[in-house]
């Protein structure tokens, strides 16, 4: 069993401290997204689980032993980084097996090995090539034969995608889910591309400037974001916010009003005050070019991107910041009109423009995955 605990891990490099404490459990077989935009310190925890940086506090526990101290080749991890680092004058078969032959694994050994890894990865036929031979992807998929045929506790991904084009990150990230799905093993993927952690992940953690702000499944984060930056980091487009101004207020139960005039109540978790302006957050694919939902309200469409089985619109709500309208792409949105979108109370997410914490947290319903079956 491969079971990862991060608890209450720490680096500072000198006097500056980029990772706060973080408390971390991952277990056996899950596929754990570290997410976050640059600069957050996703890399940074991923170098210190594999051993690359030192831990200035805290512990890095690896199927129950604390590795602090412990060198990154006895880890149990095996690490695929952004760059591919293939050798240039071997082989596929020469680079994949060129960890084993280095620590004089039996010769029988590597065959085998390097053989079930190029089945797994659909790498048979290119065994006696270059990687000056391979396409791009292919040169990644030799990169993680490598990691494979090390038979690895752990594997850590680092950002593998970002030097493929989008058509071959799309491919990819199909393929190493496949992986996954066969070896079983535990793998933590580091990405700041939002849909590879939604795509991807059976558990995300969204980190900002060293700390974690959310752990759970996509749905879960995506449906229930605790505060304001895990609701727009968290969907593409970014989720709309929008100005609403509380109007009254009946135990738990508040009016509130727009910008525009739209006014509607909602219930929430803690008590505010009248006069406080609140953010609602609603997300683009929860509007409606129509009349049919709860709250009605106007935009004045700047521009229109029609890709055929969808549209995006981005318009403008009373002077405030841009409003993203996601529809089917059936519809005709003419630029420089106003149009009505509407939304059901039900996709509203409010936020306290203070502390951007989340004042519906308990009010969302679980998610409940629907599992569908052949027929």
């Amino acid at each position: 069993m491969a079971d990862l605990k991060l608890n209450k891990v720490i680096k500072r490099f000198g006097d500056v401290q980029t990772i706060h404490g973080v408390d971390l459990d991952i277990k056996h077989g899950e596929f754990v997204v570290f997410v976050g935009p640059s600069g957050c310190g996703k890399s940074t925890l991923l170098r210190m689980i594999a051993g690359l940086e030192t831990i200035s506090d805290g512990e890095v526990i690896i199927d129950g032993l604390t590795v602090n101290d412990v060198s990154p080749s006895d880890r149990g991890i095996a690490m695929v980084f952004q760059s591919y680092a293939l050798y240039p004058h071997m082989t596929v078969k020469e680079n994949m097996s060129f960890g084993l032959r280095l620590a004089k694994k039996p010769k029988e050994e590597i065959e085998q090995r390097v053989a079930e890894a190029a089945r797994v990865l659909k790498l048979e036929h290119l065994l006696d090539r270059l990687p000056k031979q391979l396409s791009g992807g292919q040169r990644q998929r030799v990169a993680i034969g490598r990691t494979i045929v090390r038979n690895p506790k752990v594997f850590l991904f680092d950002e593998p995608l970002s030097n493929l084009d989008a058509e071959l990150r799309v491919q990819m990230r199909v393929e190493i889910s496949k992986l996954h799905e066969q070896l079983g093993n535990t793998m933590i993927y580091v990405t700041h591309d939002q849909v590879e952690a939604m795509t991807m992940a059976d558990k995300i953690v969204v980190l900002r400037d060293g700390r974690v702000e959310q752990v759970g499944a996509p749905l879960e984060l995506y449906h229930n974001p605790v505060n304001q930056f895990v609701a727009g980091f968290i969907g593409s487009p970014r989720m709309n916010f929008l100005n609403a101004k509380v109007l009254q207020m009946d135990g738990n139960k508040v009016s509130l009003e727009l910008t525009g005039g739209e006014q509607f109540s909602m219930t929430l978790d803690r008590p505010v005050s009248v006069g406080d302006v609140l953010l609602m957050g609603i997300r683009p694919e929860h509007l409606e070019v129509d009349t049919s939902g709860d709250v009605n309200i106007s935009l004045k469409v700047d521009v229109v991107e029609a890709l055929g089985g969808t549209t995006f619109a981005y318009t403008q709500y009373a002077g405030e910041d841009q409003v993203v309208v996601v529809t089917d792409g059936s519809h005709i949105i003419p630029r420089g009109k106003t149009i009505t979108a509407s939304f059901n109370l039900e996709h509203v997410h409010l936020f306290d423009t203070n502390t951007a914490t989340s004042l519906l947290q308990q009010q969302k319903a679980p998610v409940v995955a629907k599992i569908l079956s052949a027929a």
